[in-house]
């Protein structure tokens, strides 16, 4: 364990007796447990965490319990002078002393708090971009140009005099355009597909519905992106 560049956790013995590596002393912050956990009762060093995770986990794993895998998972924990929320991918695991029996339990670990934050903020980006979208009343479509295939909103499909559940294809949406107009659109996509390009899409053309026939001039706006 102390040799490794993975941060770990040691609970040893019956009384829980803390130990970790050189690794694990970062995830403990600049102002809290360190250095006095070393050699401490698990309860002593983790009051916040101790009755909710830590006691019912270990305490498992002692009477013979299989080992854990938790991902992302939120455990407060006190360091940097406070009481932080902390997003752990964590295992508790079973150590097998000379008796054969569970004498400690290992914890591996590495913090996701970055990674859970950054979903969240890319969470409330597409509920504000939906929000934007729905309020200035927009239609969107998205096309794969592995499959053909567009994933769009109800609103264009309204335009388009599509059932809201029909899947649509490429060609059933150019089949929208206004004669005078479709050439030119698959001139324009197809330049947005090219890479030299640089996957710009900015062009006006006329839809026509598919029954009332009712005629509607759109600018539509979008980027190729590639990998």
């Amino acid at each position: 364990m102390l040799n490794s560049k993975f941060p770990k956790f040691l609970f040893w013995g019956k009384e829980l007796i803390c130990f970790y590596n050189d690794a694990y002393r970062p995830v403990l912050g600049n102002n809290g447990k360190h250095p006095n956990a070393l050699g401490q009762f698990g309860i002593d060093v983790w009051p916040e965490t101790w009755e909710s995770h830590i006691k019912p986990i270990t305490t498992r794993i002692l009477a013979g319990g299989k080992a854990t895998w938790e991902e992302d998972q939120l455990v407060p924990i006190y360091r940097n002078g406070r009481l932080e929320d902390v997003y752990w991918t964590y295992s508790f695991s079973p150590i097998i002393g000379e008796s054969g029996q569970v004498a400690g339990v290992l914890v591996t670990c590495t913090e996701t708090t970055d990674k859970v934050s950054n979903l969240k903020k890319l969470a409330e980006s597409k509920d504000q971009l939906h929000f934007a979208v729905e309020a200035t009343e927009l239609a969107t479509w998205d096309h794969n140009p592995v499959t053909n295939k567009l994933k769009v909103n109800d609103r264009l499909k309204e335009w388009f005099g599509l059932p809201a559940q029909k899947e649509i294809e490429l060609p059933m949406a150019l089949k929208v355009i206004a004669d005078k107009d479709r050439k030119r659109v698959e001139k324009a996509i197809a330049t947005a597909l090219d890479f030299s390009s640089g996957g710009r899409y900015d062009i006006e053309y006329t839809i026509v519905h598919e029954y009332t026939k009712r005629e509607r001039i759109v600018r539509v706006l979008g980027r190729a992106w590639f990998r």
